[in-house]
């Protein structure tokens, strides 16, 4: 049983965020600083898990998944009751109600900094509880279900491209000029590239969904679109924190998406910075950056198998293999995401990975791919400034 009680961690994560969010003053920072270490801490100290048990009864995994969905609809109805003056949908009577604790009390004393913390500390949550359980389900196009709930989870972060820029772009382009999602290895810069990723992503996605209706013979704007429907769920969820607070809540709302989408973005610079693949070559697991810790495995429903999610993208998490060979990041994701954020520091941790790669992993083709993307980047400065020093 423990096997599947191990990725309800997202779950409780999420019911200490929303108790902290009532908690008002600084209960929001210290939690999201216990949630960081125990990623960070436990990929260090724990090792890595490369095991492949057998599940019996998927739907009580599948059943996980769905949960995430009702959490992050709690957390953000917390968000926005926390913005407000009034009792909005009585959620503060019926938290001081079961709990006993004066959440209207909290509410009076907590000011700015609380407000900044829930848009940093739920931001994260969702998309590492949304976006990543979102990105699960919305690759399952064979089930409406999914695909409705998935959608939805995206909606938090307003990032209604994603289900289609993701399933039909990036997984067909990924590690090749084609993909904006793939960061190369001029871009060691996360900041730098991110306002291009994001735009370019999101013209991708209208690019395919325009040549999807044309195929159909439907009208752009029509229900069958989308990517107009995404926008309509985003624009449902700020209308509800417009309820609550007015601008103020739509415009922490937006603030607390984009730091999900950010979020998102980091994810997808360090899961494929810097690797190569000729286009039209079958994806490979050399082509995705991999990592097997374990802690990051089971808060994060095996996302770092991400060499062999790109290598079948509609296999369920659970059965993803573990690839200990395919190339690894530096850390955990909690340690190689700050690392993103540092261009120093990761052009210090990334280049000697990229050039073993390189060296051992990449196909002759490859090679002279990567020749040409090291000459356009500081991996050949670098590279010649280790040789030297060594």
């Amino acid at each position: 049983m423990i096997k599947y009680l191990r990725y309800t961690l997202m779950h409780f994560a999420l019911l200490a965020v929303i108790a902290s969010i009532f908690a008002g003053g600084l209960w929001i920072w210290a939690v999201g600083a216990v949630l960081g270490a125990f990623l960070f801490l436990g990929d260090h100290f724990m090792g890595d898990y490369t095991d492949e048990p057998q599940y019996r009864h998927p739907g009580i995994l599948n059943l996980q998944l769905y949960l995430i969905l009702p959490l992050l609809v709690v957390a953000s109805l917390a968000q926005a009751w926390l913005l407000g003056s009034g009792d909005f949908l009585g959620l503060g009577t019926a938290v001081r109600s079961i709990s006993g604790y004066d959440v209207f009390a909290a509410r009076a004393e907590s000011g700015p900094l609380t407000i900044a913390g829930t848009v940093l500390v739920l931001g994260v949550l969702i998309a590492a509880a949304g976006t990543n359980v979102g990105h699960e389900l919305t690759h399952r196009t064979w089930s409406r279900l999914d695909m409705i709930l998935g959608r939805w989870m995206l909606a938090f972060s307003a990032n209604p491209d994603f289900a289609v820029e993701h399933v039909y772009n990036h997984h067909a382009h990924v590690a090749t000029v084609g993909d904006p999602a793939s960061a190369r290895r001029k871009d060691s810069n996360f900041w730098l590239w991110v306002p291009g990723a994001i735009w370019h992503e999101h013209m991708a996605a209208w690019r395919f969904e325009l040549d999807r209706l044309r195929k159909l013979g439907k009208p752009v704007l029509s229900i069958d679109n989308s990517i107009l429907r995404g926008y309509a769920m985003v624009l449902v969820l700020a209308g509800v924190f417009y309820a609550a607070a007015g601008w103020t809540g739509v415009g922490v709302f937006f603030a607390t998406a984009l730091v999900g989408k950010l979020t998102l973005e980091v994810a997808n610079y360090m899961e494929h910075f810097g690797l190569v693949r000729v286009p039209g070559e079958p994806v490979q697991p050399r082509h995705s950056w991999n990592t097997n810790k374990r802690m990051s495995s089971f808060v994060l429903y095996s996302l770092t198998r991400h060499s062999a999610h790109h290598e079948q993208g509609d296999l369920p998490f659970w059965e993803l293999k573990p690839y200990a060979d395919a190339p690894e990041m530096p850390h955990g994701y909690a340690g190689t995401f700050l690392a993103a954020l540092c261009p120093p520091l990761w052009r210090r941790l990334i280049t000697p990975l990229l050039l073993d790669w390189d060296a051992h992993q990449a196909s002759a083709e490859e090679r002279e791919i990567a020749r040409k993307e090291n000459a356009l980047s500081k991996l050949a400065q670098l590279r010649e400034a280790n040789l030297t020093a060594g």
